[in-house]
This record gives C-alpha cells, structure tokens and sequence, in this order.
C-alpha cells in the first residue's frame, strides 16, 4: 500500500480503464504505488509538498507544485501532455509525474538502472550540467519523505 498523501483541485475521479489506456498508449507500466495514489487522488496540489533535494544545495527543499494526473480539463496538469512537451528534454526512461513552482519535473523511471525510483529534474541546469537528482527508491519512499511548513497547501 502506498503512503497516503492528500491533494487538493485534483482532476475528476480515475477509473482503471484509464490507467491501463494510458500505460498502452505509451508502452509503459506504472508502479503499483503509483497507480494507486493516482487512482485515489487523480495528481493535484499536495498537503505535504516540500522534499529534500540532495546534491542541489540551491534549490534544497524543493516545493511541489502539483502531481499530474489523467483526463484533468488543464490540459498542462495531464500525464499524458508532460510526457510529450518534455519528451525530448527530460532523460529518456522517466515519465515527468509533478511540476515543481519553476520548471522542474519530478519524474518516475520506467525504464533503465532505476525502475520506479523518483528523479528531480532540474529544468534550470546549463548545458552539459548535472541535471538529474535521485530523491528516492520507490513512489512509496519519496511520498514518505514529503513535509509540509506554513506554506504548504491546506483544506479550504
């Protein structure tokens, strides 16, 4: 079971039709902890959005913006619409899941070394740059390690 996160202004109620579409769509297959949170809260702003980025001592706490979701009606908050804007910016084997408040991308490895760990991406970094940032092993872990401060979003 994945680590609860609650988020707020998400997209309209996940079904898992549409999970499975878009993993087609797209040849991948998602995290079981991922599809889960996705399914329970379709992406949104996060209660718990600041995460540690270690190794990226100027922008370390990052603050989430917003996890993406499926069929939300901003076509800039969708899964699908982030993989392909990014497709040929972000390394190739992450799925960009949540836009920080500039424009980095938390991202999920689907594919290659690091299957279903967590990067930050650092949309910022000049050319040739470090720009990739594990944050954690698996989608539970990385929710885990959220925390929020004065802030973070709140139930209105």
């Amino acid at each position: 079971m994945a680590a609860s996160l609650r988020t707020f202004e998400g997209g309209p109620p996940l079904q898992e039709e549409a999970l499975r579409s878009f993993e087609t769509k797209h040849g991948l297959a998602l995290p079981a902890s991922y599809r889960e949170f996705l399914l329970a809260t379709n992406g949104g702003r996060p209660e718990r959005d600041l995460v540690a980025i270690t190794g990226l001592e100027s922008q370390s706490p990052g603050r989430i913006h917003l996890f993406f979701g499926l069929n939300d009606p901003v076509v800039s908050c969708n899964l699908d619409w982030n993989l392909e804007v990014f497709r040929d910016r972000i390394p190739a084997g992450l799925l960009p899941i949540a836009t920080t408040e500039g424009a980095d991308k938390l991202c999920l490895s689907i594919a290659g070394e690091h299957p279903g760990a967590i990067f930050y991406w650092d949309g910022y970094a000049p050319a040739g740059e470090r720009n990739l940032y594990r944050l954690a092993e698996d989608f539970t872990a990385f929710l885990s390690s959220l925390h929020a401060d004065e802030l973070s979003p709140r139930p209105g």
